[in-house]
């Protein structure tokens, strides 16, 4: 048997907020026998799964994975000497004009 984790046992908060959702019968069928094997009820089941998978997604937009090859391009371009961009120049030109007291 699969032991279940309840990923949001471990925060000391009351259970104080409601979210109701409609499913499709087959997928509350499989989410109720999920949970079932793992001893949790559907709710906990439902929360620590749907908990896990945010935490997964906040994860995954701070974080960056590169091949071998793509690292080593971007690591040379970082530590490379720079090469002028004349449309970046003239942008900051227009911010200095913008910014100058006159």
């Amino acid at each position: 048997m699969i032991q279940g984790i309840d990923h949001t046992s471990a925060i000391a908060e009351t259970k104080s907020y409601r979210k109701e959702i409609k499913l499709k019968p087959s997928v509350a069928e499989a989410v109720t026998l999920a949970a079932a094997s793992v001893g949790m009820d559907m709710s906990t089941f439902m929360a620590s799964a749907a908990y896990k998978a945010a935490q997964e997604v906040q994860q995954a937009q701070h974080r960056t994975a590169l091949t071998d090859d793509a690292f080593d391009a971007f690591a040379a371009a970082v530590d490379g000497q720079g090469r002028a961009n004349d449309a970046l120049r003239g942008l900051y030109r227009q911010r200095d004009a913008m910014l100058t007291d006159g």
